[in-house]
């Protein structure tokens, strides 16, 4: 199945490449868990000591490469994206890695399309699930993730201020065609009124055992802000909460001070329990006949300080509410600065990991973007 779905998709990209108005290629190297996935350029981890509790505070080090190959084109019709990543270096046991995924959107009339590919991105995202901080649609926010679907857009109402958005398809994971409990259906919606509020709701494999829904609204009527909260069941996107929670809320909250070039956001994910799934089965986390609830938040603050320097620094906690021992605490000073002559932007910075021991590891991220075509007919 994943073959057809790769062949079905360089068709596509063909097709789009042909009759694109519009294609971008753009490049990222070096190595940023944030931009091109995997890992930081330099990783430094603090060894454990043997006999005791703690850190004996000797570091090894690692050192991964990666680059991110993308293209963007766009027609009337048609849009399409091929997102090329390898890394090398030993990263999780793994010496090198190489993933090619995209997809292809087919769009007959204004308010219809067709998505096809391995990795729909945010492009099929409920309004009001994104993430402010974090700047991302997490995986239970996306009416469709991959696969095969269909999305219907509806505008109405005085200026169009009135949007529906309904979405549904086919998700494939590896041997899915042959096997009915890997097959999943997902179906969502997004609605609002602009520059007031915005609504969604995604439903995740509804036909298997693992079933994830989400409910999301969000406040749009003051320019700059992003206010958003929801409710998850089944949520198992570790990226943003410490370990899969049955229950769970989310709050993001995000302003743009555009006249001082300052940004500042908050991503927070709590469970509401400590019940989690297990193939459909309902457990519990617990310490010491202790309720544990997961908790994760993230931090987001950036000062565009010049035409070329932007500042900031992002932070992450995490933790199981309850174990007083289970706390991470990641915090991420980083600049970005933009080179003359449309060479790019390089941003960088130290990524540092606490844990109740003191420093568990630190990061060196440096990631280069550049474009190499920007071709407008």
């Amino acid at each position: 199945m994943k073959k057809i779905i790769s062949i079905g998709l360089a068709g596509m990209l063909i097709c789009g490449a042909v009759t694109a108005q519009s294609i971008k290629i753009a490049n990222t190297f070096g190595g940023d868990a944030d931009s091109t996935g995997g890992s930081d350029l330099f990783v430094f981890q603090n060894q454990k000591n043997e006999d005791s509790d703690g850190y004996s505070n000797e570091f090894t080090n690692s050192t991964r490469v990666s680059n991110r190959l993308q293209m963007d084109a766009s027609s009337s019709q048609f849009d399409a994206r091929v997102r090329l990543e390898f890394a090398a270096g030993k990263y999780n046991g793994k010496e090198s890695t190489v993933r090619l995924r995209g997809y292809g959107r087919y769009k007959p009339v204004d308010a219809f399309q067709i998505i096809a590919g391995n990795d729909f991105s945010t492009k099929v995202a409920v309004d009001a699930g994104y993430f402010a901080a974090s700047d991302d649609s997490p995986k239970f926010a996306r009416i469709l993730q991959s696969g095969l679907g269909a999305l219907s857009n509806l505008n109405f109402g005085d200026e169009d201020n009135i949007f529906v958005k309904v979405g549904g398809g086919l998700r494939f994971e590896d041997g899915s065609i042959l096997n009915i409990n890997k097959l999943g259906f997902d179906v969502g919606l997004s609605f609002g009124m602009k520059k007031l509020f915005s609504a969604g709701a995604t439903f995740q494999n509804v036909t298997g055992n693992n079933i994830s829904v989400g409910v999301f609204a969000g406040l749009n009527s003051i320019e700059n802000l992003t206010l958003n909260a929801g409710y998850i069941y089944n949520n198992t996107d570790t990226d943003y909460i410490t370990k899969t929670a049955k229950n769970s809320v989310s709050f993001t909250a995000g302003y743009k001070f555009s006249d001082l070039g300052l940004f500042a956001g908050v991503d927070v994910v709590c469970g509401l329990g400590n019940e989690y799934l297990d193939n459909g089965e309902t457990k519990k986390y617990q310490k010491n006949d202790t309720d544990l609830i997961p908790f994760l938040t993230k931090l987001n603050i950036s000062y565009k300080a010049t035409d070329n320097l932007t500042v900031g620094a992002k932070a992450k906690v995490s933790m199981m509410i309850g174990d007083d021992d289970s706390g991470e605490t990641e915090v991420y000073p980083n600049l970005t600065y933009n080179l003359s002559n449309k060479f790019g932007s390089v941003t960088t910075g130290v990524r540092m990991t606490f844990d109740k021991y003191g420093v568990a590891k630190f990061a060196v991220p440096i990631n280069w973007k550049y474009t190499l075509a920007d071709i407008k007919k």
